[in-house]
């Protein structure tokens, strides 16, 4: 049989030292022992302080040789040997070379019942010991062997004492590690947040730049046909200076002041023209590159909004048609307002009709009670499917990568409506049956927007 060490706590080897020594005295022999099985080994753990006692503490002997203790311990019972000499089972064993002739002993077991060793007394003489030392030995088998139980009890305070440390020692890691990580994801978070407005930044101007160039392409028709009617004025000019020094007729003179009239007429039809684009082109980019709170009509400043995205909008083929009563006021930021209706048609100009000659945008507006006006961009396209339809709104997301899509048109009009118009935005679409997105804005942007 194969038995495994078991430490013991010195203050427990104190208390059992003085029981054996009062247990060797009670007895009346020289050997009150406690031993301790070890691999291959059996030790005298305790030795009591009494006369003639020829075992020593720390005394080790080989297992398989015969001794008492072996026996009880194989055994799991008590042992008593009143003379070995008298005895051919024993008379052999170690213990008699000691002169220790007779032999009373009791194993000792763990809670979970494997062996520690035993307790025992021996003696130089016979013995035949009466049933009240038998029960004695019980009783102090048993105090000992609840010794067992604490000891065990203090172990496993002492693992999970250990496992306790351990796992705070674990926690503090992880809050260390965790703070870290923290640290760095706002490290990541404030580079995130300045990437994205610089990338705000450079969309804004990339579609004022859009606006200064359609709006410029879109000047060159009046100021052209100006330039024109101005010659033609000046030629006829010189040609009646001419015709003075000559003599001039009433027909002539007639002539002449027609052909006045219309280069004049075209001349301010077309200066009027070019005087209202500029008009136009002026409040949109003061609006979009300021952010300006200040009052203002709706249709008025959407009709801005459209005149200034002419030029994009008739290149496209398609037709964006307004639905806006007359009279809706508004005290907010018309800049953020383009800014957002300018991405709107945009993202239908791109998406909603890509591949598509003709089709409509409608723009509509109502008033949601006194506070508030619904706003919104409807499109005929290819509408947007249900996967997509979460993730419009979410940063650099296009189904036209590589193909000129930003994935910043939606998520900057998301934006600009919760920020500066403090408002809300939707979309609601299914495919082939166009999208619409609704904004919920207050006619009076709250203080502070």
């Amino acid at each position: 049989m194969t038995y495994q060490a078991r430490e013991i706590p010195d203050n427990f080897v104190a208390k059992w030292q003085e029981t054996t020594n009062v247990m060797a005295d009670i007895f009346e022999v020289p050997a009150g022992l406690i031993m301790r099985v070890l691999p291959e080994q059996i030790e005298v753990l305790v030795s009591s302080h009494s006369a003639g006692n020829p075992y020593e503490a720390s005394e080790k002997a080989k297992l398989n040789t015969g001794l008492y203790c072996e026996t009880v311990m194989a055994s799991r019972k008590l042992l008593q040997v009143p003379n070995a000499l008298e005895d051919a089972h024993w008379k052999s064993n170690p213990d008699v070379a000691l002169n220790m002739i007779s032999y009373l002993g009791v194993p000792l077991l763990w809670p979970d019942n494997e062996v520690f060793g035993t307790i025992c007394v021996l003696d130089s003489k016979t013995r035949k010991f009466q049933a009240k030392y038998v029960d004695l030995m019980w009783e102090i088998k048993k105090s000992i062997e609840a010794d067992f139980k604490v000891i065990q009890q203090q172990e496993r305070l002492v693992d999970s004492n250990t496992e306790l440390r351990l796992a705070i020692e674990s926690q503090r890691s992880d809050a260390m590690k965790l703070a870290q990580t923290n640290e760095e994801l706002n490290a990541a978070l404030a580079t995130l947040k300045k990437m994205q407005g610089e990338l705000l930044r450079s969309e804004k101007m990339a579609a004022l730049g859009a606006l200064v160039a359609g709006v410029s392409h879109e000047l060159n028709t009046p100021i052209g046909n100006s330039l024109m009617a101005a010659s033609t004025l000046q030629s006829h000019a010189a040609e009646f200076s001419a015709d003075l020094l000559k003599g001039v007729t009433r027909g002539r003179m007639h002539e002449f002041v027609e052909a006045i009239n219309q280069g004049a007429e075209l001349l301010m039809r077309s200066l009027a023209h070019a005087a209202e684009l500029v008009g136009s082109f002026k409040q949109v980019a003061v609006d979009q590159s300021s952010m300006k709170r200040r009052t203002f009509y709706l249709d008025t400043t959407i009709a801005e909004i459209l005149i200034a995205l002419g030029p994009s909008i008739r290149k496209s083929g398609l037709t964006v048609e307004r639905n806006i009563p007359a009279g809706i006021t508004m005290d907010s930021y018309p800049g953020a307002l383009g800014q957002v209706l300018s991405n709107l048609i945009d993202n239908a100009l791109v998406h909603a009709y890509a591949g598509r000659a003709q089709g409509r945008i409608i723009i509509s507006a109502e008033s949601d009670g006194d506070d508030q006006l619904r706003l919104s961009v409807r499109d005929e396209g290819v509408g947007i499917s249900e996967s997509n339809l979460s993730r419009v709104f979410d940063p650099f997301f296009t189904t036209r990568l590589g193909q000129g899509g930003s994935g910043l048109g939606l998520h900057i009009a998301y934006n600009l409506v919760h920020t500066a118009l403090r408002g809300n935005i939707a979309v609601d679409s299914s495919p082939d049956h166009g999208a619409c997105f609704t904004l919920t804005l207050p006619r009076v942007a709250p203080a502070g927007a």
